[in-house]
């Protein structure tokens, strides 16, 4: 079974309270953009360039450092939201997926759709996050990172 190391965003609009999902061309669902991060890249930055590639969009991540230090040997990074293992049902194979999932905002550009990666984008409420055509821990993941930030 093919392993992959992803990372993609839920990305938020001004208010907070929707989130810009793409329905994926080929596993059929809603998901946050995202993608394999590539060769020399560091997560965050896959889960930016996705976005980019995916939306049309420049993000700024979201979230917090368990300490904050810069200096010229180490630096700390904005954490993930989330790091979930996932069985990718693709039809020629199982993908196993280690996804780190940050959260974001749009920072500039136009949404815009790649048809080359999915079939529809757009922004969505929580309310209809809760009946979309998604993977559950999707489903539970972006429920959780919409409630967190309206706290």
């Amino acid at each position: 079974m093919k392993r992959c190391m992803v990372a993609g965003s839920i990305i938020f609009n001004a208010s907070k309270d929707e989130v810009l999902l793409i329905k994926h061309k080929k596993l059929g669902v809603w998901l946050p953009p995202g993608g394999h991060i590539e060769a020399g890249e560091f997560p965050y930055e896959a889960a930016v360039r996705e976005a980019k590639e995916e939306t049309g969009l420049d993000i700024e991540l979201l979230g917090s450092r368990a300490f904050n230090y810069s200096g010229d040997e180490a630096a700390t990074l904005i954490k993930p939201f989330a790091t979930i293992y996932e069985n990718v049902p693709y039809k020629a194979e199982k993908h196993i997926h280690f996804d780190m999932v940050y959260l974001a905002t749009p920072k500039s550009g136009e949404v815009s759709l790649n048809r080359d990666e999915s079939d529809e984008i757009g922004w969505f409420n929580s309310d209809a996050v809760k009946g979309m055509n998604t993977f559950e821990n999707v489903r539970m993941c972006i429920l959780s990172a919409m409630k967190e930030q309206t706290v």
